[in-house]
């Protein structure tokens, strides 16, 4: 398949801070993915939320990833190949959900993170201009 003259990719204007989900990222956080997709079963999160450790060793993650995970760092976990679709169903786990992700991962507490939202007000009521 041709590619247009004009046609850009991510690897051609990069997003600064930004990391892009590609094929080796994802074989990369292959394990934390399954782990993450293993949560969609009930009995599952009992079992990750009774001792996280124990169900992460299950999956082979490595030190440095189970540390990504217990300090539920959503950006580390990105770079290290964690989809976000699936990394919802750790946090979703754990008592959090897709605003609180983003928040965190753009290090702002969850309302200033709000105010940037489209339509969105902080608890002053005034929403951002």
């Amino acid at each position: 398949m041709e590619r247009s003259a004009n046609a850009k990719t991510y690897r051609d204007t990069p997003i600064p801070g930004t990391t892009v989900f590609t094929g080796s990222r994802s074989q990369q956080g292959y394990r934390i993915n399954k782990l993450a997709m293993s949560l969609t079963e009930p009995a599952n999160r009992e079992s990750f939320r009774a001792d996280e450790r124990g169900y992460m060793g299950k999956y082979g993650l490595s030190k440095a990833e189970m540390h990504l995970i217990e300090r539920r760092d959503w950006s580390g976990l990105i770079a290290a190949g964690g989809n976000v679709y699936l990394l919802l169903k750790i946090a979703g786990a754990v008592g959090q959900n897709l605003l609180q992700m983003g928040a965190q991962m753009r290090g702002e507490t969850l309302e200033s993170f709000m105010l940037t939202r489209p339509g969105r007000t902080g608890a002053s009521g005034e929403g951002r201009s």
